[in-house]
């Protein structure tokens, strides 16, 4: 593990950062908050963003006792980003890599976007790391090849020029930010995130490496996964750890069609529908995902000694504006 250098993550209080080598020369950077001894929560990011989309939750997790850990996806943010293929399986053993570098588990899952596949597969290869998984706005690699999915095809236009060779990596490397700009607007209903919040995930595509490796996300999941997934590569998986979904209807890409079937194979398994809210549900309504969050750490079992305060809450409900 080596510690910050040059070109370092922004500043959060009660954050520390580490680089966890998990071996193949490929470190991942994790932000940490909470005491060492606390539960650990596993916060999974998705695209654009990094470890700072869950800015608005580590604070008030850790003054509850969780030790809250937000790594950076490979190729994200300040993790590395090798020319390879982006495999969701290779990511999901960086996650389990992770725990087992820092010697903590089993973690619950919190993640958003491409980092709930990304945890689910990681929950299903290494189940013994995982106490429960809390998903927004997000899949897991099930899907149903039928006329109700066909249909939705559409919605993820998106994915096409982001995996593209060499326009992916302009798009997404854009300085004038103009393609991240309408996905946005687009993904988040009658909300959207702020110049200033895509300005700090944007910035990180300005290295080529990284725009390189976020297309290859996309690139590696139409030409490798996709359809593996479609013919039910993960069908027969069962989930025996609790499980709960917090979803904006809002979101115009991950719609409640996807989430098909999921209460089949997930022995406890629960969705929220929350109206009026996008695909940027962490950010847009932080109070109301820590509230449900919490209350899930609770009735799971994990919940540790809360040292809440009024002023904690005071601050989230002002950031949720």
């Amino acid at each position: 593990m080596t510690a910050v250098g040059a070109d370092p993550p922004p500043a959060l209080d009660g954050v520390t950062h580490r680089f966890v080598d998990i071996g193949d020369g490929v470190t991942i950077h994790v932000a940490e908050a909470g005491p060492a001894d606390g539960r650990p929560v596993l916060l999974v990011h998705g695209f654009p963003q990094h470890w700072w989309e869950w800015r608005h939750l580590i604070g008030p997790l850790a003054a509850d006792g969780y030790r809250v850990l937000c790594p950076d996806l490979r190729g994200a943010g300040w993790s590395s980003a090798p020319k390879a293929e982006y495999r969701k399986t290779v990511m999901a053993d960086d996650l389990a890599a992770v725990l087992d570098r820092l010697g903590v588990g089993p973690a619950t899952l919190v993640a958003h976007d491409w980092g709930g596949p990304v945890a689910f597969i990681m929950m299903l290869r290494h189940p013994a790391k995982v106490a429960g998984f809390f998903g927004m706005n997000t899949i897991a690699p099930w899907l149903t090849p039928d006329l109700a999915m066909a249909r939705h095809l559409w919605r993820f236009w998106y994915q096409i020029p982001i995996a593209l060779p060499i326009g992916g990596p302009r798009l997404i490397g854009d300085r004038r930010r103009r393609f991240l700009r309408r996905l946005a607007s687009w993904v988040g209903g009658d909300w959207s995130l702020s110049e200033e919040e895509l300005q700090a995930y944007a910035e990180r595509f300005r290295r080529r490496d990284r725009a390189a490796a976020c297309s290859r996300w996309y690139r590696t999941f139409l030409a490798r996964e996709f359809v593996p997934w479609l013919r039910g590569e993960y069908a027969d998986a069962r989930v025996g750890v609790p499980v709960r979904w917090l979803h904006g209807t809002a979101d115009p890409v991950l719609t409640p069609t996807l989430l098909r079937g999921y209460a089949d194979r997930i022995d406890d398994f629960q969705v929220e529908w929350v109206d009026g809210v996008g695909h940027w549900i962490a950010e847009q309504r932080p109070a109301l995902v820590l509230d449900r969050l919490r209350d899930f750490l609770t009735t799971t079992g994990h919940a540790v000694g809360r040292r809440r305060t009024a002023g904690a809450g005071g601050e989230l409900a002002a950031a949720s504006g």
